[in-house]
C-alpha cells in the first residue's frame, strides 16, 4: 500500500513538473525584441514672460500657465538613428523625472513646426506643435519618474508619417511644475521596444512553352470535257477539249509562345537571417524542455524499479 501511494505521489509531483515546464508553449512564445533607452539630445523650456530668453542650459524644466501672467512650455527631442528602418514599434515611453513635490496633469504634443535647437529657442521662436494631446500624467513627488505613452508618434517618425521635431509638454497648472534636465542629472528619457519582421520572399518565375503544329493540305482537281461538232460543207469537224484545274492549298506551321510568370510572397524558401534566429530561439526551449522531461522520467523509471 505504501509502495503504491509512493508511486501515484512520485507521478503527480512529474505532472505538475512537466505542466510548469511546457505551459509557456501553450499560452503563445512572444517574438523577441529589442529595447533601447534613448536620452534626448535637446530639452529646453520657454517663458512668455521672459520671450527673448533662451533656458537651455539650465538644469530643470519649467512647464505651467498662469492667466495673463505667463505660460511655460517645455520641448524635448531625441536621435533615433539608432533605430533600424522598417521595424514595428511595440511601445514607446517618454520619461521625465520630477523635481518638486507638486501634482498637477501635463500633457505632451508632437512638435510640427520644424527643427529647434536648446541652445537657441526660445519663446519669440519656438516651434508649433499639434493640439491634439497624445497622452497625459500627473506629477508627483521629487525623484518620481513620470511616464507619457508615445507609441504612435515613434511609430510614425520611424517609418516616416511624421517629421521628427521632438515633443512639447504643456500644463494648465497655474503653479509651474519642474523636472529635472539633462543639464540637471536626469535627462529625459525615451524607451522604445521594437521587433523587427521577417522579410520572407519567395519569386518564381515559371515558363511554358506550347509549340502547335498544324499542316493543311488541300487538293482539289475539276476535269472538264467539251466536245464541239461544226458541220461545214458536208464536212464534219469534232473537236474536243478537256480541261483539268488542279487547286492546292497549304496552310504553313503555325508555333505558339506562352510565358507565365508567377510571384509568391510570402513564402518559405529565400528566408532572411533574421527568420532563421527567431526559429531557433523558439525552438531552444522545447528542446530544453524535452531533455528535461525525458531525464525527469528516466530518474522516475529508476525509483520504481528499485523499489
Amino acid at each position: 500500500m505504501a509502495r503504491n501511494f509512493k508511486r501515484i505521489l512520485h507521478g503527480l509531483i512529474l505532472v505538475y513538473l512537466m505542466l510548469i515546464l511546457i505551459s509557456p508553449f501553450f499560452l503563445g512564445v512572444k517574438a523577441g525584441s529589442t529595447t533601447v533607452t534613448l536620452t534626448a539630445t535637446d530639452d529646453a523650456f520657454v517663458d512668455s514672460s521672459a520671450s527673448g530668453n533662451n533656458y537651455g542650459s539650465y538644469n530643470y524644466l519649467d512647464v505651467g500657465d498662469y492667466d495673463g501672467f505667463w505660460t511655460k512650455i517645455i520641448y524635448v527631442k531625441f536621435d533615433l538613428s539608432s533605430i533600424p528602418s522598417g521595424v514595428v514599434i511595440v511601445s514607446a515611453k517618454l520619461r521625465l523625472t520630477d523635481k518638486y513635490d507638486y501634482s498637477c496633469v501635463v500633457d505632451v504634443h508632437r512638435v510640427t513646426g520644424g527643427d529647434w535647437s536648446e541652445g537657441s529657442i526660445t519663446w519669440n521662436n519656438k516651434p508649433s506643435y499639434d493640439s491634439a494631446v497624445i497622452d497625459s500624467a500627473t506629477t508627483g513627488n521629487d525623484g518620481d519618474v513620470i511616464e507619457w505613452d508615445v507609441t504612435d508618434v515613434v511609430q510614425g517618425w520611424v517609418d516616416g508619417s511624421y517629421s521628427n521635431y521632438g515633443f512639447a509638454l504643456t500644463s494648465d497648472s497655474d503653479t509651474a511644475e519642474s523636472f529635472y534636465s539633462k543639464e540637471g542629472g536626469h535627462a529625459p528619457e525615451l524607451v522604445v521596444e521594437y521587433v523587427e519582421p521577417n522579410t520572407v520572399t519567395q519569386t518564381i518565375t515559371e515558363t511554358q512553352t506550347v509549340t502547335e503544329t498544324q499542316t493543311i493540305t488541300e487538293t482539289q482537281t475539276e476535269t472538264q470535257t467539251v466536245t464541239e461538232t461544226t458541220t461545214i460543207a458536208n464536212t464534219t469537224i469534232t473537236e474536243t477539249q478537256t480541261i483539268t484545274e488542279t487547286i492546292t492549298t497549304t496552310v504553313a506551321n503555325t508555333t505558339y509562345y506562352t510565358t507565365i510568370y508567377e510571384t509568391i510572397s510570402p513564402a518559405y524558401g529565400n528566408e532572411t537571417v533574421n527568420y532563421y534566429t527567431d526559429l531557433a530561439n523558439q525552438l531552444t526551449p522545447l528542446v530544453m524542455v524535452i531533455g528535461v522531461i525525458c531525464t525527469m522520467l528516466s530518474l522516475l523509471l529508476s525509483a520504481t524499479k528499485g523499489r
